[in-house]
C-alpha cells in the first residue's frame, strides 16, 4: 500500500510537469520575442519526459528483474533500493517475496532429497513400466537384482521365468508370491503392483522382494521346532519303555522253566525294537540342532578333491566317472569346511546312488566364484533327475525316494546352506541328470 501511493505521488508530479512544461512551450511559440522562454520551456519539458520515463522504466526493471530470478530460481538476487520514490518499498517487498520463495524452495528440496533417498535405500527392487512398455529401475535394490539380468522392457522380464513373466502382466493391485529365476537359480520372491500417474500418463509401479532365504529359515525353524517336540515325546515314552524291557529280559534270562525260552525271546524282541527307535529318535533330535558355523579361509581344490573320493569309496566297487572342476585353479572359500563337507557328501552319495541305473555313470562336482562375490557349487549326475514339481519337496526333512534312505541329508545340505547365508536348490543337469547347486 505503501508502494501504491508513493508511485502514484511520484507518477503524478512527474506527468503535471511534463505537461505543464508542454503548455508553457506552445504558449511561448504564439508569444513574439520570447526565444529564450520557448527554449527554456523545451528543455524543462524533455527533462520531465525523461524523469517520467525513467520512473516508468525503474518499476518494469525491477519487477522483471524478480520474474527472471523465480524463473530460474536465483534466489541470491536482492531488490533493496535507498532512492525512495516508492522503490525502497518495492525493493524490500520484492526482498520478502524472494526469500519466501526461496525458504520454500530449500524446504521442497530437503523433502524431495529425503524422499529420494528412502526410495533408493528401499529393501524391496521398485521398477516402472509405462504405457510403452519401458522398464525403469528406480532404486538400488532394483539395479542390484537385475545386475545380471537387464531389464529394459516388459518383454525382458521372461528371462527372469515364467511364473514372474505372468505377474508383471496382471492387472495394478496384484500382490502374490512368485518365484524368479536369477543366474539360473529359482528364488521366491514377494510381488507387488500399482498405478500411479506421471504427467497425466498411467504407470505401472512393481514391488520385488526376495524372501527365499528367510522362507528357508522360517521352514527349517518350524521343521526343527517339529522335530524337537515329537522326539522329546516320543523318548519321554520310549525310556521306561526300553528300561523295563531291558530289566524284563534280564529277569528271565536268570531264571528257569519250561516256558522261559519263549518268554525270554519275547521279551528280548522288545527290549531291541525299543532300543532301535530309541538310536533312531535320538539322530532325528541331533538333526533339529541347527549348524554352528566356523568360518576360515581354505583351498577349493583339495578340499573337493577329498570329498570326491569319500564319496566314490561308497559306490561298491562300480565304475563311475567322477570329476571335479575348480574355477579359478587357486579359488579359496571362506566357509566352514567341516560343515560344508559334511552336507556334500550327502549330496555325492546321492548323486552315486542315482547313477545306480545308468550304462556308463558320472558325477560332477563343480566350485566356482560368482561375477556378484558368491560362491556356487554345483553336485550333477547323470541319473534320472528330479522331477520339477518335487524339486522343493526333496529338502524337507524325513522325505526321500530311496529305499532306506532316512529324507535327512538334503534337509541337513540346507541347514548349512542357509547357516552360511546362501541357498540350496535343484536344477536339471547337463549331464542329463539332476543338479543339487549351493550357493554360499
Amino acid at each position: 500500500m505503501g508502494f501504491r501511493r508513493k508511485f502514484e505521488f511520484g507518477l503524478a508530479w512527474r506527468t503535471a510537469l511534463f505537461v505543464g512544461c508542454v503548455w508553457l512551450f506552445i504558449l511561448a511559440l504564439d508569444a513574439p520575442g520570447l526565444r529564450a522562454g520557448r527554449i527554456i520551456a523545451a528543455l524543462v519539458a524533455f527533462g520531465a519526459l525523461a524523469s517520467l520515463w525513467d520512473f516508468i522504466r525503474r518499476t518494469n526493471f525491477q519487477v522483471s528483474r524478480f520474474v527472471e530470478s523465480v524463473r530460474f530460481e536465483d534466489y541470491s538476487q536482492r531488490f533493496s533500493d535507498p532512492s525512495g520514490g516508492g522503490f525502497d518499498v518495492l525493493g524490500d517487498t520484492l526482498d520478502v517475496a524472494l526469500k519466501a520463495l526461496q525458504a520454500r524452495h530449500m524446504k521442497e528440496s530437503a523433502e524431495a532429497r529425503y524422499l529420494s533417498a528412502i526410495l533408493d535405500d528401499s529393501p524391496s527392487a521398485l521398477l516402472t513400466i509405462d504405457q510403452d512398455g519401458r522398464v525403469e529401475m528406480l532404486n538400488k535394490a532394483a539395479r542390484q537384482l537385475l545386475a545380471h539380468e537387464p531389464v529394459h522392457s516388459i518383454g525382458d522380464f521372461d528371462a527372469l521365468g515364467p511364473e514372474l513373466s505372468a505377474a508383471i502382466r496382471l492387472p495394478p493391485g496384484t500382490r502374490k508370491i512368485t518365484r524368479l529365476m536369477l543366474d539360473g537359480v529359482p528364488h521366491k520372491a514377494i510381488f507387488a503392483s500399482a498405478q500411479v500417474a506421471r504427467l497425466d500418463q498411467p504407470v505401472t509401479v512393481l514391488s520385488i522382494l526376495p524372501v527365499q532365504s528367510e522362507l528357508g529359515a522360517l521352514e527349517v525353524a518350524a521343521q526343527n521346532d517339529l522335530v524337537r517336540v515329537l522326539t522329546h515325546e516320543i523318548m519321554n515314552s520310549l525310556t521306561p519303555v526300553t528300561s523295563l524291557a531291558r530289566s524284563g529280559a534280564d529277569m528271565v534270562a536268570a531264571a528257569e522253566g519250561p516256558n522261559l525260552a519263549e518268554a525270554k525271546i519275547a521279551t528280548e524282541t522288545v527290549a531291541r525294537r525299543a532300543e532301535g527307535i530309541l538310536r533312531f529318535v535320538e539322530s532325528y533330535r541331533e538333526f533339529a540342532q541347527a549348524p554352528d558355523v566356523h568360518r576360515r579361509l581354505f583351498k577349493a581344490q583339495p578340499w573337493a578333491e577329498e570329498i570326491m573320493r569319500l564319496a566314490i569309496a561308497g559306490a561298491g566297487g562300480r565304475a563311475i566317472e567322477a570329476s571335479t572342476e575348480i574355477h579359478p585353479k587357486s579359488l579359496s572359500l571362506n566357509a566352514d569346511p567341516e560343515l560344508l563337507a559334511h552336507a556334500l557328501l550327502n549330496l555325492l552319495r546321492n548323486a552315486v546312488r542315482a547313477t545306480e541305473e545308468a550304462k556308463a555313470p558320472k558325477v560332477l562336482l563343480r566350485v566356482q566364484r560368482e561375477a556378484t562375490g558368491r560362491c556356487r557349487i554345483d553336485v550333477e549326475d547323470n541319473g534320472p533327475g528330479i522331477p520339477e514339481e518335487r524339486r522343493d519337496d526333496i529338502f524337507l526333512p524325513f522325505y526321500t525316494t530311496h529305499k532306506g534312505g532316512s529324507g535327512v541329508g538334503l534337509s541337513f545340505a540346507r541347514q548349512v546352506a542357509l547357516a552360511h547365508g546362501g541357498s540350496i536348490s535343484a536344477l536339471e543337469s547337463r549331464l542329463g541328470g539332476a543338479n543339487i547347486r549351493v550357493l554360499i
